[in-house]
């Protein structure tokens, strides 16, 4: 695959990710602070996805020796823990963020896993890493607007419960085989070739924007629907929410009366 067209397979689903986050927070806002909010947030995802962009483009993502630990693995600890703290000190982002429904199909961009499978069949990366991490991707990609338009059926919940436990851990076997099949001192499996292009520019937007990105929508889901505390939804926007959590609290409301 040549550079030029998997820059625009790489950076056009990026650029898409952060236009469709923005929407989500900005269709969710009810009061003038959310509004704020929405438009504060979308637009620290976009100078991530630009700044990510960059350092991408100038190398910085590829380890500089065989003795130093993958810059791509820092950044996506470092990414997980400025998006934790940003949705701990904000509780209108935690309710702007609260619809299931919008969560899941924020995930439609995995379908991106086919570019790595292409990747592998014309050489460029290893089986072990593209196959596992590809149809993982890919089948995450395609169910989620299934998952998401039967959320409010009576397995509705359950199948969301099964199908973010299983992005999660393709999140995990992606991130752990890429760390492997790198040159450095991480590497256990000696591939040829070795999953060196995921450090590289584009493709190493996908482990220091996407991935982290996904992993928390993936939490975020999960930490709702088990029953984990998360922001209380205005009345405003628990009278239009479609998720199963708010038509579980209309009924509720309407035995009451």
């Amino acid at each position: 695959m040549s550079p030029s067209l998997l820059a625009v397979l790489v950076l056009g689903p990026t650029a898409v990710v952060v236009a469709a986050f923005f929407v989500v927070l900005w269709h969710e806002r009810t009061s003038l602070r959310e509004s704020r909010i929405a438009l504060a947030s979308g637009c620290a995802l976009a100078m991530w996805a630009v700044v990510a962009t960059v350092l991408a483009y100038r190398g910085f993502f590829r380890p500089p020796d065989a003795a130093s630990a993958p810059p791509v693995g820092i950044n996506l600890a470092v990414a997980l823990f400025v998006l934790t703290v940003c949705l701990a000190a904000s509780a209108s982002l935690r309710g702007l963020l609260s619809r299931q429904a919008n969560l899941i199909r924020l995930h439609a961009w995995r379908l991106e896993g086919i570019v790595f499978l292409i990747l592998m069949a014309t050489g460029q990366m290893p089986a072990l890493w593209a196959l596992p991490a590809g149809l993982g991707d890919i089948l995450v990609g395609a169910t989620a607007p299934w998952i998401a338009r039967h959320l409010d059926t009576p397995k509705g919940r359950q199948r969301a419960i099964i199908w973010n436990v299983f992005g999660l851990a393709d999140l995990i076997v992606a991130v752990g085989l890429g760390i492997m099949t790198n040159p450095g001192p991480t590497q256990i499996f000696f591939t040829t070739p070795s999953a060196e292009l995921i450090t590289r520019f584009p493709l190493a937007l996908v482990p220091t924007f996407l991935v982290p990105l996904a992993f928390t929508l993936h939490v975020i889901s999960l930490w709702q629907l088990l029953g984990g505390k998360w922001a209380r939804p205005s009345l405003d926007r628990r009278s239009h929410s479609r998720d199963w959590t708010s038509e579980e609290s209309w009924r509720v409301a309407s035995h009451s009366r």
